[in-house]
C-alpha cells in the first residue's frame, strides 16, 4: 500500500511558472517528478497555493493564512503518513518584518499543529513529518514585478539563513529535516521562483530523499 505524502507549501510547490502566471504542466511540477521516481511506493498529494504563508500576520486573505488552513488540509486528505511543509518565501515581505529565526519557528508551529490535528483525531497514527528549508532568493528579484515587496539584499540574506535556522527547528522538535536549496535554484526572471530545469532537479532529489527514509525504516 502507498505511503501518502501531503506536501504543503506555496506557489513553488503549487509549480508557478512566472512568464504567464498559470502554473508548469501537470507532470513538470517537482511533486510530480518526485512521484515519477517513487513510483507506487508513495502518494505525494500537492498542496501548494500561491502566496501562502506561515505567519498570520498583516493583511493577508484567509485562504493564504498557512497556520489557519492546515487543520483543514489534514483532515480532507488523512490517512497520511508524512506531511510535509515548505513555506516561508511570502513571509519575507518587508511588511512582516520577520528574521529567519521567526519564520523557521512559524514553520514548525504548523507542523505542530498538524501533528495535534493528527494525534486527536487517530490517537494510534505513525505519521512523521517533514520541515523543509524553501530555495532562496536571488538578485533577479530587483527585475522582477515584486521588487516592492521585499528588501533585497536583506531579503536575500535571510534566506541564505533558512536551511540552518530550519534544521535547528526540526531537531528541536523531532522533525525530519530536508534543504530544498542545494537541489532548486530560482529563475533568472523573477529570482524568486522555480525554474523549469530545478522542477526536475527538486523532484528527482526529493524522489530519492523519500526512497532513502523508506529503506532506512523512518517512514
Amino acid at each position: 500500500m502507498s505511503k501518502r505524502v501531503l506536501l504543503y507549501g506555496d506557489s513553488n510547490t503549487y509549480g508557478y511558472r512566472w512568464g504567464d502566471d498559470f502554473r508548469f504542466p501537470k507532470g513538470e511540477r517537482w511533486p510530480d517528478i518526485a512521484q515519477e521516481l517513487v513510483g507506487d511506493k508513495f502518494e505525494l498529494i500537492n498542496e501548494g497555493m500561491n502566496g501562502r504563508t506561515a505567519t498570520c500576520v498583516g493583511n493577508i486573505p484567509p485562504f493564504v493564512d498557512g497556520p489557519d488552513g492546515i487543520e483543514d488540509c489534514v483532515l480532507s486528505n488523512m490517512p497520511l503518513d508524512l506531511i510535509c511543509v515548505m513555506l516561508g518565501t511570502n513571509d519575507l515581505q518587508k511588511e512582516f518584518c520577520l528574521s529567519a529565526v521567526k519564520i523557521a519557528h512559524n514553520c514548525g508551529q504548523i507542523l505542530i499543529k498538524a501533528k495535534e490535528v493528527m494525534n486527536k483525531v487517530k490517537p494510534e497514527n505513525h505519521c512523521k513529518y517533514l520541515l523543509i528549508a524553501p530555495i532562496e532568493m536571488t538578485k533577479d528579484v530587483a527585475n522582477s514585478v515584486w521588487v516592492e515587496d521585499y528588501l533585497g539584499d536583506v531579503t536575500i540574506g535571510i534566506t541564505k539563513e533558512f536551511a540552518s535556522c530550519y534544521a535547528k527547528v526540526a531537531k528541536e522538535q523531532g522533525f525530519l529535516f530536508f534543504d530544498a536549496a542545494p537541489h532548486g535554484k530560482a529563475c533568472i526572471e523573477d529570482g524568486m521562483h522555480l525554474s523549469e530545469e530545478s522542477q526536475r532537479t527538486l523532484g528527482q532529489a526529493f524522489g530519492e530523499y523519500l526512497l532513502d527514509l523508506e529503506a532506512n525504516g523512518q517512514i
